[in-house]
């Protein structure tokens, strides 16, 4: 995670000198040009020649396996076929006997046969999930990884060309208010009409209910980009808010229902938040801090798994559990809101200008991370209150209608209040000074939203399915928009039809959105071959995976050093897939011995080479960590660090911590007032407890919905 903080791009020869040429004559670099015209026809980076190498190679692995061996099948089949024929004539007849009695017996089943064939087609079919299996040494496992890798290699090649080498120039972005408006309220208005119930999980948040939540947002976050909406920038900072609340919400409720901390775990959730962007940042040659989502999402999870992790044996503990939580609040607190100590604690980050970071990969993860430092730990305390508050609304519907309601308008009507004043003294101000407050009173719309939806078990019980489908493929799309919707990393739309801007945005919607979603396949997919359940064989495949791919960069270095070609990147890339594809035909036609007399020399061999990659990365980070610190002495405003709101949101979240309720002690009030008591932790929890221990307990409260909690990053 550091050192993807650091990275910075690693430019090819010819890149290298223009850029040394204009420093020389005192002219900033040159940025990549939206269109690809250099003279050679050469890759501008050595970690683009990496992905053309790569899934080059892939591309023909997957088609000598497909076809090359297909036909060699079907050789062998008319051998079979030509050596049936030469079978005795006595064992024809017999066989062709048997075939005879064989139709006779159908015959007489008459009517019986096809009725009852008609019956089962008119029977509902149970739809079972296809579940992708470990990579295995068989031809269909590895033509099916091969396929996939080529297919997820495709798209990440049709993005380059829509940033290297359009068809038309990419366009500039013109701020309409019609037309966002109307795009979203035709988009929202649709999915109303996608209205679906959901009887089986009426729980709070239940996962139906978290992926419209995220879908909504998301096509709002996607529509602010494409049509430069700065006007409600405001509301696009609370949208990410709670993305990061979910971060720490879903994942505190993974490992405290499930208790795995295992390594598989831990490398199958940073595929699934850093495949794709590992591979953007190879082809577009981007620091990773331009993706900044990823880096949000990839330390709040850190965070989380850290706090659960240490001393877990006592997370199911009353206040053991709450200590830890409290303990990460005040680090936090030390951290962000106390000045000077994020420059110490983050100092091995560079300060000068990259691609995403103008002002520094310092200044801006101190931007970025700061506006949702306290996200997460809130989330982890809504999670961890998450029995109290469903049991709270259990217990309150169960009473008679007009208390419930009572009950419930009391504390819709404090919401509002509370709405009122951050929507009038924060949200209004402008984007500089809003930034300053966002950290410390974001969580008054999010709750306000979490309640209003779960007001009532109606609510709870639909969902727009239009939306749940887009909330599953938010990672994608965020990633994908800087590329193949936007351009120049987000800078600049992407045109398919000149002159035509709303029939140019719907053309190029539908192809964004049609390979965000197969993307969102491929890399769960992928994950569950590469990195399967199975630790031994998770630890091997992340070994052989690991050594091919500093071997291929090795490959790449080459490549750029003899001028990054593209005649020699496609050479290269025909020799490797054709040496790639001889390993695996050997694999595939003698697994047992292949394994002995191929896999360990080859990852001898080319682990050397993936060492010395490593050696020499880590050594210039060190040098670059240790030696050339600089300063932070760039501040241009709206970083969120104020010490008197930090102590604030400590104390709200002690609030939360003590009295169990998430709601930051409202319910708890509005309990009391309508002379009801509070669940009581110890039954509801114990219930809890027992369920996740494997016991037979039944109770109103199901530990199946807050189980699903786990899958909301899944999704």
């Amino acid at each position: 995670f550091f050192l993807l903080l650091r990275r910075t791009s690693t430019m090819t020869a010819a890149s290298a000198a223009a850029a040394a040429a204009a420093k020389a004559t005192k002219a900033p670099a040159p940025n990549p040009p939206p269109t690809y015209d250099h003279p050679e026809y050469a890759f501008q980076f050595s970690s683009t020649v990496f992905c053309f190498l790569f899934f080059g190679a892939c591309l023909v692995v997957w088609f000598f396996l497909s076809f090359v061996n297909r036909d060699a099948n079907r050789d062998r089949d008319r051998d079979r076929d030509d050596d049936r024929e030469e079978l005795d004539s006595e064992d024809e007849r017999i066989e062709l006997k048997a075939d005879i009695v064989d139709h006779e017996k159908a015959a007489k089943m008459g009517d019986k046969a096809r009725d009852s064939r008609q019956n089962a087609k008119n029977q509902p079919k149970n739809k079972k999930k296809h579940l992708v299996q470990p990579v295995e040494a068989t031809k269909a496992s590895l033509t099916l990884l091969a396929s996939q890798l080529t297919q997820f290699g495709g798209i990440l090649m049709y993005s380059w060309f829509c940033e290297n080498m359009p068809v038309f120039e990419h366009a500039n972005k013109h701020y309409s208010r019609d037309i966002f408006w109307f795009v979203t309220f035709i988009y929202l208005g649709f999915a109303l009409t996608t209205v679906k119930g959901n009887p089986k999980d009426t729980s709070l948040l239940n996962r139906e209910q978290t992926e419209e939540w995220k879908g909504w947002m998301q096509f709002l976050f996607l529509a602010y980009h494409y049509f430069h909406a700065s006007e409600v920038y405001n509301s696009i900072r609370v949208f990410i808010s709670c993305y990061v609340w979910m971060t720490g919400f879903g994942n505190f409720s993974f490992f405290y229902i499930k208790q795995d901390f295992g390594f598989v775990r831990f490398a199958q959730m940073m595929w699934r938040l850093n495949f794709l962007v590992f591979w953007l940042m190879m082809a577009h040659g981007n620091t990773f801090i331009l993706y900044y989502i990823n880096p949000l999402h990839t330390f709040y999870f850190l965070m989380v798994y850290a706090v659960m992790y240490v001393c877990s044996s006592y997370n199911h503990q009353k206040n053991p559990i709450r200590v830890k939580v409290m303990v990460s609040a005040l680090i936090i607190f030390l951290i962000w809101d106390v000045p000077g100590v994020f420059d110490i604690v983050w100092r091995f980050l560079p300060t000068e200008s990259v691609i995403g970071a103008k002002n520094g990969v310092r200044h801006e993860w101190h931007f970025r991370s700061g506006l949702d430092h306290y996200s997460a730990l809130f989330g982890m305390i809504f999670a961890m209150n998450y029995p109290m508050a469903q049991e709270w609304f259990v217990s309150v519907e169960r009473l008679g209608s007009w208390k419930q309601w009572c009950m419930k308008g009391i504390m819709l009507l404090t919401m509002f209040v509370v709405m009122g004043f951050w929507v009038n003294n924060v949200f209004l101000l402008n984007k500089f000074k809003y930034n300053e407050h966002h950290a410390y009173y974001f969580w008054v719309p999010l709750l306000s939203y979490i309640f209003v939806r779960n007001c009532s078990l109606t609510l709870r019980s639909y969902h727009l399915g239009l939306l749940t489908s887009m909330g599953k493929i938010t990672l994608e799309t965020y990633l994908m928009q800087h590329h193949i919707w936007l351009t120049s990393n987000a800078k600049t739309l992407l045109v398919f039809i000149p002159n035509a801007p709303m029939v140019n945005f719907l053309c190029v919607s539908c192809v964004y959105l049609l390979l965000s979603h197969k993307l969102f396949r491929l890399t769960v997919s992928l994950r569950a071959q590469l990195v399967p359940n199975d630790l031994n064989k998770a630890l091997w495949l992340l070994a052989t995976m690991y050594t091919t791919l500093s071997f291929i960069y090795a490959l790449a270095l080459l490549c750029t050093f003899l001028g990054g070609g593209f005649a020699v990147v496609f050479s290269m890339a025909l020799l490797l897939g054709g040496g790639f594809y001889c390993i695996l035909r050997e694999i595939t036609d003698n697994p047992q011995e292949a394994i002995y007399r191929i896999r360990k020399p080859y990852l001898a061999v080319t682990g050397v080479i993936g060492s010395s990659v490593l050696m020499f990365n880590l050594i210039s980070f060190l040098n670059h960590a240790l030696i050339h610190i600089e300063p932070q002495t760039k501040h241009t405003g709206g970083v969120a660090q104020s010490w008197p709101l930090g102590v604030m949101c400590v104390i709200i979240a002690g609030i939360c911590v003590v009295l169990f309720d998430s709601f930051v002690g409202v319910s708890y009030i509005v309990t009391y007032a309508g002379f009801e008591r509070m669940p009581d932790w110890e039954s509801t929890y114990s219930v809890l407890h027992k369920k996740i221990a494997g016991g037979k307990s039944s109770s109103s409260f199901s530990s199946s919905s807050m189980s699903k909690r786990n899958k909301i990053l899944e999704g």
